[in-house]
């Protein structure tokens, strides 16, 4: 039998190769399981202990307990002093855990850090009806909570975590026991009196409170000032606007050049980014008649996914050109608010004079009383953000560990005032999350690299 199969191997060396990948592929799934099996004997289910790291919580009813999985042993230090030990579970993790994406099951469960994550959960791993396969019922806690620091490698860390519970445990993920702590970004304290501050956003709702109150805005040639109220809602709508134009410069275009291309004061709906090698360009379009008359024009850019004959793609002979497009959802919002801005008595026809200031910033009283002008009228929040922040410490946290226990527990944990993000996984959004973790998280460069670029002007807050 033997020199049988050698010889039909010989002969038939691409079969051999399928057989040996397949007893390759048995050998590694028994020895995940072997893995799965020893993992679960040590669990505290099993009678075993759990991992080292972890300090667990006293209350053993799962629907209230809490488990936080915690980036390096300086926050878990903070977290585990300020924790409440009867409901809430602190496991910290060393450095970053393997990407399982790239993994077999059998590599992944040689992972210590892996390993103590499937202790301290205590449901096993991997599909099937044998002991050590993951269990549902069987976890101890129905809120698992990934805490990272708000740095580059904080959000490298969350994503590989965010990866091994879908890819590895997706039924704890459907059934809403993942969460994402979402810690505070600043400390403000004026005077005598601090507070936590979550986002960019409120940090700037704060400043813009103290701003109204502190400065007056007037026209440059003095005929109109504006009451505090009148500036704190030009403000918020300035804020406001600073997403969208943020929005549309994050994919490629210049809010200057988008004003620029209004048509009877109505904003352009379409933006087109055309690249040709390095070079790029951008153009703007009042509606989509004035788009489809340009792309019957310009064929080869297939801005409507238009399938060219092959004479038209043998007639165009210079360099090729890769086109994408934009509809801009954010002009109906834009254009809201310059309606606001009007209303108010600001002129949004002239949005940027380089030539001579629009307004005039007023801040102080008296002999000390300063006037800043003003050439822009996105300057204005810029300006009156400035002048606010003058008298406001404020202390952005990266890292969990920057903060002690007590503020820690405060901020983050207490479920009086914390704030998570629960992690879904159903039906509408399996398919697209599916995508998402093949192409940034799997072994093929070149979607990976192609998402880079289409994705890389909508970063904001960039951590290099």
């Amino acid at each position: 039998v033997y020199e049988g199969i050698m010889q039909y191997f010989d002969e038939n060396p691409a079969l051999a190769r399928k057989v040996i990948d397949k007893s390759l592929n048995a050998a590694r799934a028994r020895e995940a399981a072997r893995k799965a099996r020893e993992t679960v004997r040590k669990s505290a289910l099993s009678g075993g202990g759990l991992p080292g790291k972890l300090a667990d919580c006293s209350e053993r009813d799962p629907s209230k307990s809490e488990l936080y999985i915690v980036e390096g042993d300086s926050a878990g230090g903070s977290a585990k002093q300020g924790r409440d030990r009867r409901t809430q579970a602190i496991l910290p993790l060393r450095g970053k855990i393997l990407n399982v994406e790239k993994a077999r099951l059998h590599r992944a469960m040689q992972n210590r850090e892996i390993q103590n994550l499937i202790t301290a959960i205590g449901a096993g791993i991997g599909d099937g009806e044998q002991e050590g396969s993951f269990n549902i019922d069987k976890v101890r806690y129905h809120k698992i909570v990934i805490m990272t620091d708000a740095d580059v490698d904080g959000s490298h860390i969350r994503t590989l975590l965010l990866t091994f519970f879908c890819r590895h445990m997706p039924a704890l993920v459907k059934r809403g026991f993942l969460y994402i702590a979402q810690p505070p970004l600043y400390l403000v304290t004026r005077k005598k009196r601090s507070e936590y501050v979550q986002d960019n956003d409120q940090l700037n709702k704060i400043l813009i409170e103290l701003g109204a109150g502190e400065v007056i805005l007037r026209t440059a040639d003095q005929s109109r000032s504006f009451a505090p109220d009148e500036l704190k809602v030009i403000l918020d709508n300035l804020s406001s606007l600073s997403r969208f134009t943020g929005t549309i410069e994050g994919n490629g275009g210049n809010f200057r050049n988008y004003l620029a291309a209004r048509q009877n004061g109505a904003l352009p709906e379409y933006m087109v980014r055309i690249r040709i090698g390095n070079d790029e360009s951008v153009l703007y379009f009042s509606n989509e008649l004035a788009l489809r008359s340009y792309a019957a024009e310009n064929r080869d850019l297939r801005l409507f996914d238009e399938i060219l004959t092959e004479e038209e793609i043998a007639a165009h002979t210079g360099p090729s050109r890769r086109a994408n497009l934009h509809e801009l959802h954010e002009s109906h919002a834009i254009a809201r608010i310059f309606s606001r801005l009007t209303e108010i008595g600001i002129d949004t026809t002239i949005f940027f004079n380089d030539d001579a200031p629009l307004f005039e910033v007023l801040e102080g009283e008296g002999d000390k009383q300063r006037t800043t002008p003003v050439f822009a009228i996105p300057e204005i929040l810029a300006k009156v953000l400035e002048i606010a922040s003058r008298g406001v410490q404020i202390k952005r946290f990266k890292g969990l560990g920057e903060m002690n226990a007590k503020q820690l527990f405060e901020t983050t944990m207490d479920p009086e005032v914390r704030q998570f993000l629960r992690v879904r996984l159903d039906e509408d959004n399996a398919v697209e999350a599916d995508k998402m973790f093949d192409v940034l998280m799997g072994d093929i460069v070149e979607p990976r690299k192609r998402f880079i670029e289409d994705n890389a002007l909508n970063v904001r807050n960039l951590d290099v």
